[in-house]
């Protein structure tokens, strides 16, 4: 019988974590199947949104890892604490939840969300429509809503997904009262391999210089979510403010702007 070495041992218990891991993983997704079963079996709306997981997220809606869902719930959160009082625009507001947040958690006094896409503007008002809070189906670069009419706009998420950001920062800038606030998101340095609804890969340089177009960047923030995701980079669940220092660790950054 072969000696069973310290070193040995070592990778053993190695390889047990490994495999431990790599249940759990398993049990957490057929747990998440079994309570996405429950909610698509009677409703339409979330068997679109089941169908369509991989590109549309519900955070409040038990069918994603929830390290996935705070992740996407806390981008919004964070946009909620500063938008007390204003008109809000969500552009590229997908299932509506952000919108929902950002009135009944951020008290603004009224939201609009746009999406390019008819059913995910029709499970937005079927799963998140309240008073203060409407949903249009347009392209982001092209609204058709008022101009100089919010005093804030969210988008998170978005600039990766269209061919010609630099409309959709223009379409920002035309919707904005003078000085008014834009918070926009961006996945940091994700190759297109691994997000096949992306078109185009931003880092920090290329992020900044695509808002400063039209915005001044008041602060910039890595985000992170915690997981074993590897453009995590192996940090906790939290915003940070960007420097030097670390902007090579966050998963998305996250800017707050003005319309100059």
């Amino acid at each position: 019988m072969a000696e069973l070495t310290p070193e040995k041992l070592q990778q053993l218990q190695t390889t047990v974590n490994v495999n431990r891991q790599a249940l759990n993983r398993l049990k957490e997704r057929v747990n998440l199947l079994e309570r996405a079963l429950e909610l698509v079996c009677d409703d339409p709306q979330m068997l679109w949104l089941y169908r369509n997981r991989s590109e549309r997220m519900d955070a409040t809606v038990p069918m994603f890892p929830a390290d996935r869902a705070e992740f996407h719930m806390a981008r919004y959160e964070f946009a909620a604490a500063q938008v007390d009082g204003m008109v809000v625009a969500d552009i590229a507001c997908g299932t509506g939840y952000g919108c929902r947040t950002l009135r009944e958690t951020g008290n603004a006094n009224r939201v609009v969300g746009v999406d390019i896409s008819p059913k995910a503007i029709d499970y937005a008002a079927a799963k998140h429509g309240l008073a203060g809070v409407e949903f249009q189906c347009a392209d982001a670069a092209a609204t058709r809503l008022d101009a100089n009419s919010f005093d804030c706009i969210v988008s998170f998420e978005t600039i990766e997904h269209v061919d010609d950001a630099h409309h959709l920062i223009d379409e920002f800038s035309r919707l904005l009262k003078p000085s008014g606030k834009l918070i926009c998101s961006t996945p940091n340095n994700w190759p297109l391999d691994i997000a096949p609804h992306h078109v185009r890969v931003y880092d920090r340089v290329s992020f900044r210089a695509l808002l400063e177009t039209q915005f001044t960047i008041e602060r910039l923030y890595n985000q992170n979510s915690g997981s074993d995701f590897k453009y995590n980079h192996g940090q906790p669940a939290g915003m940070v403010e960007t420097t030097d220092e670390n902007f090579q660790l966050a998963e998305c950054f996250i800017a707050v702007a003005r319309r100059r």
